[in-house]
């Protein structure tokens, strides 16, 4: 199933060692979108187990003044990619509950790009997480049903990593549906 996120950005960062504090709503991160892809893929079997699939990708492109003390003021444009991919297996417990393990891989690059003869700058990182979480499902109606997914970092790259997610999904048929949501990330890694 494609998906869409509204995204908001609210954190730190670190460049050279210095920490930078990030904020950007979904009107920001709108503006600088270039583009972004993203898709759900689940198996489930008749034993009960689930697989799943979930790539995130995006790209965002901004111009960028440099502050300076001097009289020379330095501009140019900043691109962003990003890659968040869960690969997931998981057991049905019942119709509403169940339990999952898996990897999340994150690629973060940045790209300064300044205006006339100085090169380009690339700055980046990937990293992976082992998770293990629940997720929890409800019906609300022939068509409407509602979905909870919790999970942590439980080895992997990351000091530490928690992931939240809440839906309601709004069926369409036997396989489609379009899900209204709220997803939080909150990972350090340094």
């Amino acid at each position: 199933t494609p998906y869409l996120w509204m995204l908001g950005l609210d954190g730190t960062t670190a460049v050279l060692g210095e920490d930078a504090d990030v904020e950007a709503d979904f009107s920001d991160i709108l503006d600088a979108l270039n583009i972004a892809l993203s898709v759900n893929m689940e198996w489930n079997t008749s034993s009960d187990w689930f697989f799943v699939l979930d790539p995130m990708w995006s790209k965002l492109e901004m111009d960028y003044v440099a502050p300076t003390p001097g009289p020379i003021t330095p501009t140019g444009k900043v691109e962003i990619e990003m890659i968040i991919l869960d690969a997931l297996v998981g057991y049905s417990l019942n119709e509403n509950l169940g339990g999952y393990a898996g990897v999340r891989y994150y690629d973060q690059d940045i790209t300064i790009i300044p205006d006339g003869i100085v090169p380009s700058i690339g700055l980046g990182d990937d990293w992976t997480d082992f998770v293990i979480g629940v997720r929890a499902f409800g019906e609300l109606g022939d068509k409407w049903t509602m979905m909870g997914r919790l999970d942590g970092a439980v080895g992997g790259d990351s000091d530490s990593a928690f992931y939240g997610q809440f839906t309601f999904n709004r069926k369409f048929g036997q396989n489609m549906h379009l899900n209204l949501g709220w997803r939080y990330y909150d990972v350090d890694y340094v």
